[in-house]
């Protein structure tokens, strides 16, 4: 089965030591540059180890726009959960700061799409006032579970509206406040969606090696196979799954970079 990952974590996993083989063929995996405590200046050679890359939370102290665009990323989400220079997450309410609302036009002038993961609630707002291109890699949806890292119904509709993509993630902390993640948590929040807003702007952002709370193993892409079953069950189409779990975000990935052979 094809499949597309809209936020991996594995470049920054303690563990690293390069990609699995089974990231060619059928499967197209976002790999995200997580800030940390890190500098940029260690971690941006990381881009050289993936054929897609992101930035989740750019705030740091050696930031530089010539070396986050020299990467091409996907995406560059502005904060974690956090404050830094550039305005706040998800722990606040907050706006973006001035230099945030200043970066917000630097990467529009570069082409570069700018991630809603993790921003504050006054930060998402000012994004979708100031950027060219919006998405959200990894979230889930307050309307099927309630968590400060969720989006509702105002915030996906605005997305939709700028022709976005949102992946929703597998991280169990935002589908359930039980002790284990199951496979019908994550299908409730495809569900949720689907039947709110349609399947063209979804797809999935696993935050694989980015939690520690999963319905599967960290890594392992063969439980789609499963999730795609338990949608045929749930009358999901083929052409339905497809996007979902691929065309939507493949499609993305091809209008910001071409037809290139990292898809």
């Amino acid at each position: 089965m094809r499949f597309a990952d809209f936020h991996s974590d594995i470049l920054t996993d303690k563990n690293f030591s390069g990609l699995p083989d089974n990231y060619g063929g059928d499967l197209t995996v976002v790999t995200a540059i997580f800030r940390g405590d890190a500098r940029l200046s260690d971690v941006v050679s990381l881009a050289d180890k993936s054929d897609i890359v992101a930035f989740e939370d750019v705030g740091y102290e050696d930031f530089s726009l010539d070396a986050i665009s020299s990467t091409n990323p996907a995406y560059v989400g502005i904060t974690w959960n956090g404050e830094n220079r550039f305005g706040y997450g998800c722990n606040y309410t907050f706006g973006l700061k001035e230099e945030g609302k200043s970066l917000i036009k630097s990467l529009n002038a570069c082409g570069i799409p700018v991630d809603t993961a993790h921003i504050s609630k006054g930060g998402f707002y000012d994004i979708i006032d100031l950027a060219d291109s919006v998405v959200d890699s990894h979230t889930c949806f307050s309307g099927a579970f309630s968590h400060k890292r969720n989006i509702d119904d105002e915030q996906i509709g605005l997305i939709i509206e700028r022709e976005g993509i949102i992946g929703v993630t597998m991280c169990g902390y935002f589908m359930t406040d039980g002790k284990v993640c199951k496979i019908s948590d994550f299908m409730s929040q495809i569900d949720y969606f689907s039947q709110k807003f349609g399947v063209d702007n979804l797809a999935v952002g696993t935050d694989f090696f980015g939690t520690d709370f999963l319905p599967c193993t960290n890594g392992d892409y063969a439980f789609f196979d499963e999730a795609a079953y338990s949608l045929y069950g749930m009358g999901y189409t083929d052409s339905d799954v497809d996007k979902i779990f691929y065309k939507n975000l493949s499609g993305f990935l091809e209008k910001r970079y071409g037809r290139t052979n990292q898809l």
